[in-house]
Parts: C-alpha cells; structure tokens; sequence
C-alpha cells in the first residue's frame, strides 16, 4: 500500500535543483528566495541600467526557451521523486489536476479517500445509489447474511411487506424451511394445532391464505428464525436485496471503520470516486495526483506544459 506524506512540501530540496537549473541553463544571477527577492526590490532604488538590464534579460530568456531540450529537462528535474512531481503539480491549475485523477489506478484514488474523515466519508456514502451502497456492503462483509444479521427487526418487518416480494416468493421458501418452523406458521394462520403436521399438510394449509396475512404469520417467527427465513429468501432472490431502505443499509455501512470503507469503495466506478475527491483543498488533490506514472507525467509536461517547464528555468 502507498502511503501519501501529509506533510510533504515544496522543500528546499526542490528550490536546490531548481537553482542548479538555472545556472546550468545561464541564469546564474537569478535568486530563488521569492523573499531575497522581494527584500532586495524594497531597499535598492531602480535606475536606467537596471531596467535595461531587465529588458535585456527577457529578450534573452525568449532566445533560451526557444532553444530548450524540454526532454533533458525533464530528466533534469528528477521526476522520479514524487515531492519533485508535486511541486510541480501545486504550480498547475486545479482542473487539469481533477482531469489527471483518470490517469491514476484504484489503489492511488483510494489513497486520495484516506485524506478524509470518517464523518465526510459517510456523507458521499450517503449519496451514494442504493446499489452501490450494496456494492460495498457485499464487499466489505465476508458473507451477504451479515447484511441481514446487522438489520434492525423494524427493517425485515417492512422488508416482507414489499411489493415486490409476491406471495410465490413465500411459498418457494416455505418448502425450503424445517418443519417446525412451517409449524409455526401455519399454526397462526390457521389457529389449529399443526405441531405434529408433516410437511405437505402445513404447505397445504398455508396456500389458501393471500400475501398480507402470510406476511403476519411470518412475523411471528422468534428473530432468529425471522432472519433464517429472511436469509433463506435473499439467498434464493438475490434482486430482494434491493428492497432493504437504502437509510438501513446505510446504518449498517456506519458501523465499518474509516479504513474499511475506503476499502469497501474499491468496487465503485472510479468516475464517482474521483467526484469525492474533487472536494479535496488544492494541495491534497495535488499530493494525490503525485502518484501519477513519472513516464505519463513527462509525457503530459512535455505536449501541454512547455511553459511551465520554461519557466521554472528562465523565469
């Protein structure tokens, strides 16, 4: 796993090739320090030949970048380094970052996740689609029957009632069930002692009753036996999962640690991913991007960031 430097900067290190650069490339005068510089322009008084010389100094410095090997600097800048990478990345304006996210494999975006808590983190998953939600609930769960076993009781009680669970829903899982739990079934419905039914008779008492009343029997289940029967039908109809409230699986998805949702958020498409981090401050999504391939990122700085590299030379 690649671990992302919160901490990392432009540090000196940088500033040091950069005026090896510089006075391999002729502009030996030129400070680095942005405070030399600023200090030296409040306290020396401009004359004639200083402007001349600022003028000739730029007509110089087209003739240069006009002359550059972009492809030696490239090499010259030691991409290779990530913290060479995201400095130059913090000089590049925040969509052309968001646009290299697409450059970046899973684990990389998910590095980028890590920068947010638990408490923002819920709040994407919050929007995320219920399928989705599921997505990473039958990821992150070795078994789909935890997902059921983590359900409030006033969950599976609603879940029964969907319309789209059908009274032939409920009689393919009835032949599946122990007899004695058929038992129980039948005995609400039908107020008669069925404790010593086989398990044909209870199946024939309980078909000529309709949906909502079979619903009610089901209810009757103590809970472990309610989630066996619930477990027993999604297992059979795994589209049924879809219709759990996406607030319960959300509540479920909750109870994970911060490190296991970004795990969890591996199966979801990297599109949405990336729209996460969209909301990352400048520097982190930069820091992110830093991961990107050294041989991409040239091939990016040398077909549509010549300037920059001039710049960071002659400027």
């Amino acid at each position: 796993m690649i671990t992302l430097d919160t901490n990392l900067g432009i540090n000196s290190s940088f500033y040091y090739l950069l005026n090896k650069l510089r006075k391999k490339y002729g502009l030996s005068s030129k400070a680095i320090d942005k405070y030399a510089e600023t200090h030296a322009a409040s306290t020396t008084p401009k004359t004639d030949k200083t402007d001349k010389t600022n003028e000739a100094n730029q007509v110089n410095n087209v003739k240069l970048k006009e002359n550059l090997d972009y492809e030696k600097l490239l090499e010259d800048l030691r991409l290779n380094i990530p913290q060479n990478r995201f400095a130059i990345l913090l000089m590049m304006p925040t969509s052309e970052l968001f646009q290299m996210l697409e450059l970046l494999g899973k684990d990389n975006l998910l590095n980028g996740m890590r920068f947010f808590t638990k408490e923002k983190l819920m709040r994407f998953i919050a929007q995320l689609p219920k399928r989705d939600l599921l997505k990473m609930l039958f990821y992150m769960f070795t078994d789909k029957d935890q997902i059921i076993e983590h359900l409030p009781l006033k969950e599976l009680h609603r879940f029964l009632t969907s319309n789209k669970i059908e009274k032939g829903h409920f009689m393919n899982i009835f032949e599946m069930l122990p007899r004695q739990t058929l038992s129980t079934i039948a005995g609400y419905l039908t107020g008669k002692e069925c404790g010593k039914m086989s398990k044909a008779d209870l199946l024939k008492e309980i078909e000529p009753f309709k949906k909502y009343q079979i619903v009610n029997g089901v209810k009757k289940l103590d809970e472990k036996a309610l989630r066996g029967f619930i477990t027993t039908m999604t297992e059979a109809f795994p589209k049924l999962y879809n219709e759990f409230s996406h607030k319960a699986l959300f509540d479920v998805s909750a109870g994970f640690a911060r490190v296991d949702l970004i795990e969890g958020m591996r199966v979801i498409d990297d599109s949405k991913i990336m729209d996460m981090l969209s909301d990352l401050p400048d520097k982190l999504l930069a820091l992110t991007v830093s991961q990107i391939d050294t041989d991409v990122f040239s091939h990016i700085l040398l077909n549509d960031h010549k300037d920059l590299l001039a710049n960071l030379v002659f400027s």
